[in-house]
């Protein structure tokens, strides 16, 4: 894994960290998937509980390809392991999360997301809301819909976020803010 990656990796990691302890584990996942859901009132909802669902299901699939002395938690070395085995799997694997936060952030159904909304989803899961809003710019700046963000460009980005090493994708590899 080059340089890049690992620190992508690092990022998402200490998001994924939701409680800060230092390792991962699925109360990580609950209380970030709670927190997205009731950014968007979304707790009672079908839109809710499948994101809530496809949080879980990646804990699952991290948690299968990394915990190896199968403590229920992950650190940060078994995370990097697994988190090139679980990029490989993408589309099934780790997909249907971004599919499910884009359908709870798409409020009227259009196949669009704006700023806002977009912003709402990242600053839920930490990432602070200026370099949400930079990623948003960097996403519609080449796609634009009227500054309006795409499901297909938000799972490229997302896709290349976890598998690419090329440093002039800002797009892709500041989707979750400064490395």
């Amino acid at each position: 894994m080059g340089a890049l990656l690992d620190q992508k990796y690092e990022r998402l990691f200490s998001l994924l960290d939701a409680n800060g302890d230092g390792v991962i584990a699925e109360d990580d996942f609950e209380l970030m998937a709670g927190r997205v859901v009731a950014a968007f009132g979304e707790e009672s909802s079908a839109k809710g509980a499948t994101y809530a669902d496809e949080m879980l299901n990646y804990w699952r699939a991290l948690r299968e390809a990394a915990d190896a002395d199968g403590d229920g938690r992950i650190d940060k070395d078994e995370f990097r392991q697994a988190l090139s085995q679980v990029s490989d799997h993408f589309d099934t694997l780790v997909g249907p999360l971004y599919e499910a936060g884009f359908q709870l952030a798409d409020r009227d159904g259009d196949g669009l997301v704006g700023k806002e909304d977009f912003i709402a989803v990242f600053v839920a899961i930490g990432v602070p809301a200026p370099e949400a809003g930079a990623a948003f710019d960097r996403l519609t700046g080449q796609d634009r819909q009227d500054g309006q963000l795409t499901k297909g460009r938000l799972m490229a980005a997302a896709a290349q976020f976890y598998r690419s090493e090329d440093p002039g994708d800002t797009a892709s590899h500041l989707l979750y803010g400064a490395l």
